[in-house]
């Protein structure tokens, strides 16, 4: 209750300031009325936006962008300056490890830099001091980060209702999507489950396009794209170019970060920002870009693409002009960004791929993985079950109740303990792995989302809500297999019960080792976590010789603790008539009689 209660405040106070922040703008973010859409008969893109033409696209122009990282203090980036006008397709190029991709997540507002302006349609924002506008910048990553088990549509229309569930009703919404879809030429794989980078179900360069689109139809005033052309084959990474381009003579303002483009993509580009070590030495038309390296002194071979070229002298191949090239300042350079140009565009038309309806796979893999889980937890209700076999219940001997202690025999406090310190271990080796693979997989759809707006408070909210239902299976078939074999003295609902929340506590821990740990370690580390909060539970050491250590604060603070004396509880309660358990107490240092308070 309290992370919600945290995430949704700090939900609303960023809206507000978000709201703010656009309307310092002087931006009409109103939708048109649904009469307006029908009557308008452009592109598609037109119709996409629903603003007033004019209003599409925006000037971005930043200035001395410097970031040093944390410890070393080198520069990441040093007084890098470029401008971007509406209805242009800027590029930016550079040797791997210059700066490129950091240059975009400063100005999408992921990054903070340490230094530097950004002006939105001449409206100054500093940069030192951090800005988000999710509604205005579209941000698309170098990893097509989509909901793998979503089909299409499902993964752009989930982006279109929580980015536009306040302004459009949801039909309005779902034929936004579809126009999305149709100009985006994903028609053919709309009803195609997306799948994972490691098994894909539609090509990369569909992937590439479903990213895309969770991004454009929330109709934003500028479009970031970091390397959309990697992992992709050259025809599909000119269709993407083709597509972008597109967009641009449309008025969107697209800004993306290119890696060694072949001619037809660097002959799209209308602007060209290029890094070196994270300085700029070239700001300007793309089409003077040539021109501009050899009046340096640059030779170019006109047989090799000019764009290699370029990334070879960036890179520090070509001594030739390199003096001249450190002498580059931005503020008045002739070479400063222009409009956009109309020549070298490319307007070559993507083929569709063919339909490829294998959704029935994926969710059979999706049911292998659920049938493993639940039977992990059967398997190790099973090997529990069998450890408490051999006693047929009789789990706990105590002191006879008075006149009859006398006639008491050997007490046996210690295996009821065991079972329960047992029952968590087992439970954390059946849950540790899946509970933290809710959170991991979707780390990076998680980081997107958070950044394109989504609410974080419902996205924690609802996968803890949605993993209820296999827990429940899990903690069914663990406590009705130990049931079966141990036939303990105690009510199947109750452990039931029990054997729920602590499966749903282990998931809990699974959340907080992907929090603090990456996605590789997150595992071992959920392990290690459970299996100490089992040794914590009170059995051995001895709950009463903690106590005396002045130690029951830390194990007060283990919810294995709680669970096991729970479990003990729930063995003993119906020999409360023949043993004396306020002996068994003291012994034990347990509780007994509160596993209403235990369960809480």
């Amino acid at each position: 209750m309290f992370l919600f209660v945290f995430f949704h405040i700090k939900r609303r106070r960023g809206l507000a300031k978000r709201r703010e922040e656009k309307e310092s703008l002087g931006w009409n973010m109103e939708m048109r009325s649904e009469d307006q859409d029908n009557s308008d008969t452009g592109d598609w893109l037109e119709l996409l936006f629903s603003l007033d033409s004019n209003n599409v696209g925006m000037e971005l122009e930043f200035e001395n962008i410097s970031l040093r990282k944390p410890k070393t203090r080198d520069f990441i980036l040093s007084g890098v300056t470029g401008k971007a006008h509406s209805k242009s397709l800027t590029g930016i190029m550079g040797q791997s490890g210059s700066g490129k991709t950091t240059l975009t997540n400063i100005l999408v507002g992921k990054v903070r830099a340490d230094s530097g302006s950004l002006m939105l349609n001449k409206v100054p924002r500093d940069l030192a001091k951090g800005y988000h506008f999710p509604a205005l910048i579209g941000f698309v990553p170098q990893d097509d980060i989509v909901h793998p088990h979503l089909t299409v549509f499902e993964n752009i229309l989930h982006s279109a209702r929580i980015r536009l569930g306040g302004k459009l009703n949801d039909q309005a919404i779902q034929e936004r999507v579809n126009l999305v879809i149709d100009g985006l030429g994903l028609t053919k794989v709309k009803s195609s489950v997306v799948g994972s980078p490691q098994k894909p179900i539609i090509s990369g360069g569909e992937r590439k396009r479903v990213s895309i689109g969770l991004e454009l139809v929330a109709a934003p005033q500028v479009l970031i794209l970091d390397e959309p052309t990697s992992g992709l084959d050259a025809q599909a990474a000119l269709s993407i170019m083709a597509l972008l381009k597109r967009f641009s003579r449309e008025g969107l303002t697209v800004i993306c970060v290119v890696h060694q483009p072949r001619v037809e993509i660097f002959e799209a580009l209308d602007s060209l920002l290029v890094l070196e070590q994270g300085q700029c030495i070239y700001s300007g038309k793309a089409m003077d870009a040539k021109q501009y390296f050899e009046d340096q002194g640059f030779r170019f071979n006109p047989t090799l693409n000019p764009a290699d070229l370029i990334i070879d002298i960036a890179s520090g191949k070509f001594e030739a002009g390199r003096s001249k090239l450190e002498e580059w300042k931005h503020p008045g350079s002739p070479n400063e960004t222009m409009a956009p140009s109309s020549s070298g565009e490319s307007d070559r038309e993507y083929t569709d791929l063919s339909f490829r309806n294998i959704e029935a796979d994926y969710n059979k893999r999706q049911l292998a993985v659920f049938v493993v889980e639940i039977t992990g937890a059967a398997l190790t209700g099973t090997l529990i079950g069998l450890v408490a076999h051999e006693f047929h219940g009789q789990v706990f001997q105590g002191i006879y109740l008075s006149p009859f202690s006398t006639l008491s025999s050997a007490v046996n406090y210690g295996t009821v303990t065991e079972i329960g310190v047992l029952t968590c271990l087992a439970i954390s080796f059946s849950a540790a792995y899946p509970s933290v693979a809710t959170f991991a997989e979707e780390e990076l759809v998680f980081k997107r989302e958070s950044h394109s707006g989504h609410s974080e408070s419902a996205y924690f909210i609802g996968k803890a809500i949605s993993v209820l239902p296999r827990l429940f299976l899990a903690a069914l078939h663990f406590t009705t297999v130990y049931l079966v074999l141990a036939t303990p003295f105690a009510s199947f609902n109750m452990l039931l019960t029990l054997n729920f929340l602590y499966f749903y506590c282990i998931y809990g821990l699974g959340s907080v080792a992907i929090a603090i740990s990456n996605r590789a370690n997150s595992p071992l580390v959920c392990l290690l976590m459970a299996i100490v909060i089992a040794v914590l539970g009170g059995s051995q050491p001895r709950l009463a010789t903690v106590k005396t250590w002045h130690l029951e604060w830390l194990w007060d603070m283990s919810p294995g603790l709680w669970f096991t004396e729970a479990v003990v509880n729930e063995h003993v309660k119906r020999l409360e008539y023949l043993y004396d358990m306020k002996v068994a107490g003291f012994q034990t240092g347990y509780t007994f009689g509160r596993t209403g308070f235990d369960s809480g």
